[in-house]
């Protein structure tokens, strides 16, 4: 009798070897690309300066573009092998494109008061945190569409955007109705204030429910056939589903949350002794709300 302990296919193998150097040429591209986007030279950031609020923000951007990429890296084997290469390529150049994107909407829209760059360069790790949450959060929701609808032609490419511009309005949407709400609970803070003021432990739950959101809008996603409908009432369906789950999502990490830190001021820890360790706790309270969300 004959087990095959070890599946070993030559071609196949030649394929994903390929794609994982087109994967690794990415990788050591994305030091430059985010310092050009920035206008920072990101040598002095990391090896002069020792920035810790670089180092992050060049960290979540890499984990952003590996998350996306994860999901195309096998290629598609009806194919060549020259073929999925550049269209793994393509991917990950979009995916650049779109954590350019995603960061500019989130510096001019979301948070207009704030300048990302010029507080990364500052070593602000609050400021860091907020945006490499964000570039995960749109990393996360930019994977599903890619899956959802794999890159086949240019209308392929014109849906695909359409889908980043409608998750990237409902994110962006979601970031200021929730700094809003903030600032009428909390008179005399705003959200913005606390993250220049360099506030970690606000910053890992402000970070904490941006990617739960869109953990949400992922699960929402699934909830919604595009195969049988139209572009349009697909995108009215993925809405309407989001802010559903987004709403459920809520319920079930306040629940979580007064469960598992009874009988603790949120705002006091937060705001006036900044303490960290509840805004970590928190922000992994509504992070895995989000996951199991998700995965339902």
């Amino acid at each position: 009798m004959e087990f095959d302990i070890i599946f070993w296919d030559n071609e196949y193998n030649i394929r994903l070897l390929v794609n994982l150097t087109v994967v690794i040429v990415l990788f050591t591209s994305l030091r430059f690309f985010s310092g050009a986007i920035a206008h920072i030279n990101a040598s002095e950031e990391l090896l002069k300066k020792d920035n810790p609020a670089f180092g992050l923000s060049l960290a979540g951007t890499t984990l952003a573009v590996t998350w996306m990429l994860s999901g195309t890296v096998y290629g598609d084997p009806e194919i060549t092998v020259m073929d999925g290469a550049l269209l793994i390529a393509f991917h990950g150049l979009l995916g650049l494109f779109f954590m350019a994107l995603t960061r500019i909407i989130f510096d001019k829209i979301a948070l207009r008061n704030v300048s990302l760059r010029d507080e990364i360069v500052k070593g602000n790790m609050a400021v860091a945190i907020a945006d490499t949450s964000n570039v995960l959060a749109a990393a996360i929701i930019i994977r599903a569409v890619m899956i959802w609808f794999p890159y086949t032609d240019i209308s392929s490419l014109l849906t695909l955007a359409g889908c980043y511009a409608i998750s990237q309005i409902m994110l962006t949407g979601a970031t200021i109705a929730r700094t809003q709400i903030f600032k009428y609970r909390h008179k005399g803070f705003t959200a913005d204030e606390e993250l220049q003021k360099g506030n970690v432990a606000y910053a890992l739950t402000f970070g904490g429910r941006i990617i739960a959101t869109a953990l949400a809008i992922v699960m929402a996603s699934e909830l919604v056939s595009y195969e049988d409908t139209g572009f349009q009432a697909m995108l009215m369906g993925w809405i309407l589903m989001s802010v559903v789950v987004a709403v459920v999502l809520k319920i079930l990490s306040v629940i979580s949350e007064k469960i598992i830190m009874y009988n603790v001021d949120f705002s006091h820890e937060l705001l006036t002794q900044k303490n960290i360790a509840v805004g970590a706790v928190r922000a992994i309270i509504y992070i895995s709300m989000g996951i199991l969300l998700a995965e339902l």
